[in-house]
């Protein structure tokens, strides 16, 4: 009985609730058209003359402010630049010594070093794919002394001396002078398990080496004094340990003196090249971590040889697989 009723008693709900959505759609209407006109009242009151909330006169003021804020930063910085322009030397540093970080000796540093994170040489003798990273490292760096790129009023020839009359000018570095076992050809002897790495000295503005004049110094290591000179700064690798040197195997150096002092001092001058030496481990066994630390041979060099400080001295390490 009581089912016969329950549609009509739908069908009242539903003729209820359609009026009340007309009038919530109503309301609903109502309040985004006053939202509207709000926004446009807000972006321009014609009434007002108002423009975002502000008359012209409040608009000059904010615009005035700005405008005199930024004037008075860059004025600042001007002055700034001045005063830096008139007191810093646009060739070379101010502040110079042991005092700077800037110091008085040169650090080494070395070639390939393709990963800066790790001062290892690792490959597998005879697999270009794990050797190929070092060698492209050692052929990019070496672009940059190609014979087409010392060309020019500003190089001069140093292999017999500086001329006098130039130290404006820089010497030019001969690639030959590296030797010819280690070449791009034959792949800086990687492939054969006789790996090249290059060694240099970081540039240090105005610093001149004091060659050592008595290849019978005691301040030199035995291993130099076949390949002493007094015009240039000697170079000796070694193992760092004991255990190292057993398995280091022997060096070669070119140029076999080291550094020419005739590149220096490096006085920023256009063109500069520093000059170079390369290693090569000759007989390394193979399977073993070899550290190896250089070292650069000078007067006011030699006296701060330390590992730790890393002042014309460099160690990394080489494993051939």
């Amino acid at each position: 009985m009581d089912s016969k009723y329950e549609p009509l008693a739908n069908n009242e709900g539903d003729e209820l609730r359609g009026p009340r959505r007309r009038r919530k759609q109503k309301k609903r209407d109502e309040r985004n058209a006053r939202k509207w006109e709000d926004l446009k009242q807000f972006v321009w009151n014609a009434k007002t003359r108002h423009f975002l909330g502000r008359d012209p006169l409040s608009w000059g003021l904010v615009v005035l402010f700005f405008v005199a804020f930024y004037v008075c930063v860059l004025t600042l910085l001007l002055i700034c630049m001045l005063i830096f322009s008139l007191v810093l030397d646009e060739i070379g540093p101010t502040m110079q010594g042991l005092t700077t970080p800037l110091q008085e000796i040169p650090g080494m540093s070395f070639r390939p070093a393709p990963d800066f994170e790790t001062t290892l040489i690792r490959f597998i003798q005879g697999k270009p794919s794990t050797y190929k990273p070092f060698t492209d490292h050692i052929q990019g760096f070496l672009d940059q002394y190609e014979n087409e790129k010392q060309v020019g009023e500003n190089f001069i020839d140093c292999k017999l001396g500086r001329p006098p009359g130039n130290d404006g000018k820089v010497c030019r570095f001969h690639v030959d002078d590296l030797g010819g076992m280690c070449t791009w050809q034959r792949d800086f002897g990687y492939d054969e398990g006789q790996p090249c790495v290059i060694l240099k000295l970081n540039k240090i503005f105005g610093w001149s080496p004091e060659t050592y004049t008595d290849g019978n110094s005691t301040d030199i290591p035995d291993s130099l004094r076949p390949r002493f000179d007094p015009d240039y700064i000697g170079v000796t690798c070694e193992g760092l340990h004991s255990l190292d040197n057993e398995n280091i195997g022997n060096i070669s150096y070119n140029p076999p003196e080291g550094f020419s002092r005739f590149f220096y001092p490096y006085l920023n001058q256009e063109g500069y090249r520093s000059p170079l030496v390369m290693i090569q481990f000759l007989n390394p066994i193979n399977g073993i971590v070899i550290n190896v630390v250089c070292k650069a041979w000078a007067k006011n060099i030699t006296p701060r040889h330390h590992i730790n400080d890393q002042l014309g001295v460099i160690t990394f390490s080489i494993l051939v697989d």
